[in-house]
């Protein structure tokens, strides 16, 4: 097993709308000790749709599961592995994806994700390949 995973923004927007399938791999991996990484970019996009108590779910979730771990840009290294990935993203800047990617590949772990599709267009404009692992039920 990963020593942790990286969730992205669409897996962070499903846990906020309460999706059993997500909330359960979350709880789970918690459970086991399995690190889980929150980018912030990817959580402010997550956000978007969402009514209030949702986000506050998402929110407490952060807070009260001891494995997860919000993944902030708060030193210059952070920016620059955000600018080394986002360099590559010009065609369809996408800054959640980015931090995304800066953050498993800092953290050598794969990205969980409710769908591959939304990272077809991000892979085909990066230099090396994603690990992404999708949460089915």
């Amino acid at each position: 097993m990963s020593t942790g995973y990286v969730l992205d923004d669409l897996a962070l927007h499903e846990l906020g709308r309460g999706d059993f399938t997500v909330v359960n791999v979350v709880a789970a991996l918690d459970s086991h000790a399995v690190r889980i990484s929150v980018p912030a970019l990817a959580l402010a996009d997550a956000h978007r749709g969402l009514h209030a108590d949702q986000i506050d779910a998402i929110h407490g979730m952060i807070h009260r599961l001891r494995q997860v771990r919000l993944e902030p840009l708060t030193t210059t290294e952070d920016v620059l592995r955000l600018s080394a990935v986002s360099a590559y993203l010009t065609e369809r800047l996408d800054l959640a994806a980015a931090h995304t990617v800066a953050t498993a590949r800092h953290l050598d772990e794969p990205i969980l994700t409710v769908n591959l599709k939304r990272w077809e267009p991000i892979q085909d404009l990066l230099p090396w390949t994603l690990d992404l692992v999708e949460i089915t039920e």
